[in-house]
């Protein structure tokens, strides 16, 4: 059942570069099946060591015999259940528990979790017509078999219990659990029930409306236990059916932008994406969606506002699975040497600190995103085109940044610049592109806000140093005369929420100022992440173009708190705006120095400085604005 493998080179450009074929997404699903299988036989060989001795199911051995079998009736079968992207979620949550020694307690209990394999093997014999009779497990009256559907026995009982499959090769399956029975027919959408209240439920599905050359549907996975590798086996129920009807306008909406404006994604996102896992609904303006490397093919994305938010969605998705994909064959950057910290850096679309290779994947996905809005905002009309404008210059400015640093980055392979100098020429020609004056403005400000952002939260600044330039601040001293500190990262820097003010600045584009100047209803309220009413009330304010009054108001919660680090950087923004130089460059590109020598002035003195008058002192130090900076 295994095979070796060769990428061709030409295979790493059609991905860095978009323009996948599906000779190389073939390549790319063969590798991740060889990569399963050994997984798979990992997992076979430690059962033994660590599952308990009363399972009530057969060794995790026998289940892939039966994958075995099945695939010689009917490779494509196989292939299909073992693509299936929560199996790779499966495998590493099996792996890590059989490596803890089948752990006591373990919920659910061992056997359920490698009974997922059974599962797997129903699902392969459904699919491919082997008969036989299986034991698979169930989960409080629930039985899932992976891509095929899941079975709900309302009398089941409420832990964990086996199922009886049997497959009779024609076509059909019986499923048992105690005295109640199910007919199934496999590829048949409409629930069935043999006995009793049990009923069988297909999976659902996304279709993609064209009248082009058809696209396999995605699946719209909400009941695998393994489908959310946030939270594996989380119990979480499946989608009711208006929120699954929701999804499913949605994503017509969302393939038809695709493939009426962007048909390179589109065949990209119907290549490389076979499910989609529905995550709750997020504020306008913060959909949220993430992948994981050992599900090559899935995304979670949260319910999307429009069609257009799930189309960017999808293409940013679907570039993470083609570059995971990638990644397991061809090495882009070298792993840190053991016992060696992983150097961390800044990514102006993350406010976390993140590795190299998450600097990369975050590059190549963003590249595919700003592509999409570079098309969308000739396409669109309006306050949706500003907004359309606004998103690609903040892009296209941030991938310029990146891109330019990445190929001198340490570890970055041979082949890993090679997949740079595919974006940095896809993306050199739209430094040329014109931007209208508002999202331009705003875009400049949105970058800057974010850095600085990044940096308060991040780094921080030599104590001593910054207790020596208080000393110098309170002793009247020339600021020309003071030294500037070096600043390093935190020892353990953590994920961070964006700022409300890049929402705001959407609101902004979408609805105009005034939409900032009145309390927004409760459902339309960007989300502020329990943002102080008060400060939230003066980015708003900033955000509107009334940048002297939230100059003001910032300075009066400094002076009353200088342990403010958004206050600090909505500070330097709003002096930029007023056009003071000195002060705003050192709110904005050293603010943690400012905040850290405003609090060694309090710890000295018992008061806060003023806001803008050390500021301004700090902006003059040499070298402050130029030193110290962490790539």
């Amino acid at each position: 059942m295994l095979s070796s493998h060769r990428t061709p080179v030409g295979d790493l450009d059609a991905v860095a570069t978009g323009r996948l074929t599906a000779a190389s997404v073939a390549r790319i699903a063969s590798a991740e099946r060889s990569r399963r299988l050994l997984m798979f036989r990992a997992i076979a060989a430690a059962e033994p060591e660590a599952a308990a001795d009363d399972s009530p199911l057969t060794p995790v051995a026998e289940a892939f015999d039966v994958l075995a079998q099945a695939e010689r009736f009917c490779p494509e079968a196989v292939l299909a259940v073992l693509s299936h992207p929560p199996v790779g979620v499966w495998t590493v949550s099996a792996l890590r528990h059989l490596q803890d020694g089948g752990t006591a307690g373990h919920q659910p209990p061992s056997w359920h979790l490698l009974g997922y394999a059974h599962a797997l093997a129903g699902a392969a014999a459904l699919r491919s017509g082997l008969p036989g009779v299986l034991r698979v497990p169930a989960t409080a009256g629930t039985v899932t078999l992976p891509t095929v559907g899941h079975a709900v026995f309302p009398d089941g009982p409420a832990g964990c219990d086996v199922a009886l499959l049997h497959v009779t090769g024609r076509g059909t399956a019986t499923l048992s659990l105690g005295d109640q029975r199910l007919l199934i027919r496999p590829g048949d959408e409409r629930p069935r029930a043999r006995t009793s209240r049990a009923v069988w439920l297909p999976p659902r599905r996304l279709a993609w409306s064209t009248g082009t050359a058809p696209a396999p549907d995605l699946l719209l996975e909400d009941t695998d236990p393994y489908r959310d590798f946030r939270s594996p086996h989380a119990a979480r129920a499946p989608l009711p059916d208006d929120e699954a009807d929701r999804w499913r306008d949605l994503f017509r909406d969302a393939a038809d932008v695709l493939l009426r404006r962007h048909p390179h994604a589109a065949r990209m996102v119907s290549l490389m994406l076979r499910a989609v896992v529905p995550l709750p609904a997020m504020p306008r303006f913060r959909t949220a969606s993430a992948s994981y490397s050992e599900a090559v093919g899935s995304a979670l994305i949260s319910l999307p506002h429009d069609g257009v938010d799930l189309a960017v969605t999808l293409v940013h998705e679907a570039r993470h699975s083609a570059l995971n994909g990638l990644d397991h064959q061809v090495r882009l950057v070298e792993p840190p040497e053991p016992g060696q910290r992983e150097a961390l850096f800044y990514a102006p679309w993350r406010m976390d600190a993140r590795p190299l290779w998450g600097i990369l994947h975050g590059a190549y996905a963003f590249t595919g995103v700003a592509e999409f809005w570079r098309t969308e905002r000739a396409a669109l009309r309006g306050p949706a085109a500003g907004l359309a404008h606004f998103e690609y210059a903040v892009l296209r400015d941030a991938l310029s940044e990146v891109l330019t640093a990445l190929p001198t980055r340490h570890g970055i392979t041979e082949w890993g610049r090679r997949f740079v100098r595919h974006l940095v020429e896809q993306t050199a020609p739209w430094r040329h592109d014109v931007v209208p004056d508002e999202p331009s403005s705003l875009a400049r400000t949105e970058l800057a806000d974010l850095r600085a952002t990044w940096r308060m939260r991040h780094l921080t600044a030599r104590p001593p140093a910054c207790a020596r330039l208080a000393e110098r601040w309170l002793d009247g001293a020339a600021a020309e005369e003071a030294a500037a500190p070096r600043s390093v990262m935190r020892d353990t820097p953590l994920f961070h929420w964006p700022e409300p003010r890049g929402e705001l600045r959407r609101v902004r584009l979408a609805e105009g100022p005034s939409a900032l100047r009145a309390a927004p209803p409760p459902a339309a309220r960007p989300l502020s992440y329990d943002r102080d009413p008060a400060l939230l009330a003066v980015d708003r304010l900033l955000v509107s173009g009334e940048a002297a009054d939230a100059r003001h108001a910032y300075g009066t919660l400094l002076a009353e708190d200088p342990d403010r680090p958004a206050a600090w950087v909505g500070l330097g923004l709003a002096l930029e705006a007023a056009g003071q130089g000195p002060a705003s460059r050192a709110l904005l590109r050293r603010p943690e120095v400012v905040r850290a020598v405003a609090l060694a002035v309090r710890a000295r003195t018992g008061s806060a400085p003023d806001p803008e008058g050390l500021s301004r002192w700090l902006g003059r130090v040499p070298g402050l604005c130029a030193s110290g900076d962490h790539g």
